[in-house]
């Protein structure tokens, strides 16, 4: 029940006027059904006695108007419900749960979106959001609570009428628990194994709506292929939750015929106590529509209580999600890279592999040094990076920025005074200025340094500087080396001390490259940066070379000494070396 106060405490708190609408419209709500019976029974029967002459006109005048009081009073909950509901306890509670779990994932250890389990919850969390699950377990339970103060001012009534209507009306409508019961735990449980297919399937959507593989399947012509994976996806998906839900349609058909026999049976039951004399035609009345009023409350009342355990199970997903252990900040402040990098017995494997990515790895890399990282793919370059940014902990060993651990320091802090340029970079359709400076929005109009950056990274006289980016809003499509170029311009703005290039210039010509790195390395002679590649050409302007392979730095030292040595180095700059010549 933890899952539900946290829903009920999140509810109130980000939508109070609306919950607290919605609890007040419930409970009166639940009364209105017996008023209505009670108080039709009275207007039938002076109608009754007015019709032959013998009633107190009064008497039925206020009968109406109270009839027709209580309506209007039930008219304006009910739109005072749904603009709560709709507005406040969906729309603004949904958004609200949804912001929450994606400022979780940005609080998770970088290293848990490796894992394929977390995927999974996260998947799942996502799910119970995009359902509106927790919203709607909100107002069901409301719905739940209201259900029995009705159930019992209409049980006094029917009471006074006949006790048999009560069991009548109860046995009626049983078989929906059952049946809620069953169903709901049934599709809970089929949507929850579906995490890792309902992730491909998105995945797999995801491939004909993007741009570059868009093409790539219309030149290579493996659309076809693709899409009988995600049409095969998507039916095992769906054949799972139409079977469950074929199930639950039969059993609420059996249900439905069950209530239905009930009803006809209170019926002839009040009629045989009316023509006994035993109660008015008013009453006969009334107690007819107060006994279908049982039923469907009932009926509400038990298929909600079916359907809570399963929105509970998708309420425990989410908060199981956002339980989950947060990056840990140490409370060190950083005051930037003073004497070196130190990795000492480093080891390393991702979520779920048995190998290691990196293994028994003794690195230093002094401050103000410029290191390339060298290795064939698969070597291990791209982990060594994120272990030196402290975005991945080692498994074993420790990385030591300045003799303290890199886990001890702020980690908001330190990332501040690191800057790096992937290969995997981001494309922004916006201007050339916020493409530019995303990295340090302070200076979001430090002309003069943006165009600097864009100068060191090859990309001069491109356009104006709040010239739109990217063909998505009727802005200047770039190149993919272009766009390359702009995230390289965008790591050089950032104030750092230590920068991080992972295969920055992959889409480049060698040669272009090489021209690029010089004047990189130029503009980061104030820093320490480390660039990683698998291409040569840029050895000969760095101070030293890490060679890696299989996990393991294989060679370290500058070009000179490495084509001497004639190992893994020299075999791939022989390999290489005509790109440069």
């Amino acid at each position: 029940m933890s899952s539900l106060r946290r829903i009920y405490a999140s509810i109130f708190k980000w939508a109070p006027a609306s919950a607290a609408a919605t609890v007040c419209q419930q409970l009166l709500g639940a009364l209105v059904p017996a008023a209505v019976t009670v108080v039709s029974a009275g207007l039938f029967d002076h109608a009754a006695k007015a019709i032959n002459g013998q009633a107190d006109g009064t008497k039925l005048y206020l009968y109406a108007a109270l009839y027709l009081i209580i309506y209007l009073i039930n008219d304006i909950l009910e739109y005072i419900f749904s603009i709560a509901v709709n507005a406040g306890i969906y729309e603004k509670g949904t958004a609200y749960f949804r912001m929450n779990l994606y400022e979780k994932v940005a609080k998770l250890p970088l290293l848990a979106l490796e894992d394929p389990e977390v995927l999974n919850r996260k998947e799942r969390a996502d799910k119970a959001v995009q359902d509106e699950s927790l919203s709607a377990l909100f107002n069901g339970t409301l719905v739940f609570l209201r259900a029995p103060l009705t159930a019992v001012a209409l049980a006094a009534v029917l009471a006074r009428y006949s006790v048999w209507l009560l069991p009548l009306s109860l046995l009626s409508v049983l078989p929906y628990l059952v049946a809620r019961l069953i169903r709901g735990k049934e599709f809970f449980h089929v949507r929850r194994a579906q995490a890792p297919e309902t992730r491909r399937l998105a995945y797999l959507w995801s491939l004909f709506h993007t741009r570059q593989t868009a093409k790539e399947m219309r030149v290579a012509g493996f659309d076809g292929y693709l899409t009988g994976k995600w049409t095969a996806t998507r039916d095992k998906v769906n054949e799972e939750l139409w079977a469950v839900g074929k199930k639950d349609a039969i059993s609420l058909l059996f249900c439905d015929l069950f209530r239905i026999l009930g009803y006809g049976a209170s019926i002839g039951l009040v009629l045989m106590l009316a023509l006994r004399g035993q109660v008015t035609m008013g009453v006969f009345g009334a107690s007819v529509t107060a006994f279908l009023s049982m039923q469907m409350t009932m009926k509400v009342f038990l298929q909600s209580l079916g359907r809570i355990p399963e929105q509970l199970g998708y309420a425990k997903d989410y908060y199981a999600f956002l339980d989950q252990k947060e990056e840990e900040n140490g409370s060190t402040a950083y005051p930037g890279l003073q004497m070196d990098i130190r990795l000492e017995g480093v080891a390393f494997r991702y979520p779920g592999q048995t190998g290691y990515a990196l293994s028994n790895l003794d690195l230093v890399i002094r401050k103000g040094e410029k290191v390339a990282v060298l290795g064939e793919n698969g070597s291990g370059k791209t982990t060594l990076g994120r272990l030196l940014l402290g975005f991945y902990p080692p498994e074993e060993g420790e990385v030591f920025v300045d003799g303290v651990p890199v886990s001890h320091y702020d980690q908001t802090g330190f990332r501040r005074q690191a800057s790096a340029v992937a290969q995997q970079f981001a494309v922004y359709n916006l201007s050339l200025r916020e493409n530019v400076a995303l990295s340090d929005t302070e200076r979001l109009h430090a002309d003069g340094d943006i165009m600097e950056a864009l100068r060191q990274a090859g990309l001069e006289g491109i356009g104006g500087l709040d010239e739109p980016m990217g063909r998505e809003f009727g802005g200047r499509e770039l190149s993919g080396g272009q766009w390359q170029k702009l995230a390289i311009a965008r790591g050089l703005f950032r104030p750092s001390s230590l920068i991080l290039l992972d295969e920055p210039t992959a889409a480049l010509d060698p040669l272009v490259e090489t021209d690029i790195l010089r004047s990189f390395i130029h503009a980061a002679q104030d820093k320490t940066a480390v660039i990683i590649s698998h291409r040569v050409g840029l050895c000969k302007l760095v101070d030293r070379i890490v060679v890696m392979k299989d996990g393991r730095i294989a060679e370290s030292g500058s070009h000179q000494e490495l084509l001497a040595a004639g190992g893994e180095y020299a075999r791939l700059y022989t390999a290489q070396e005509q790109w440069y010549r």
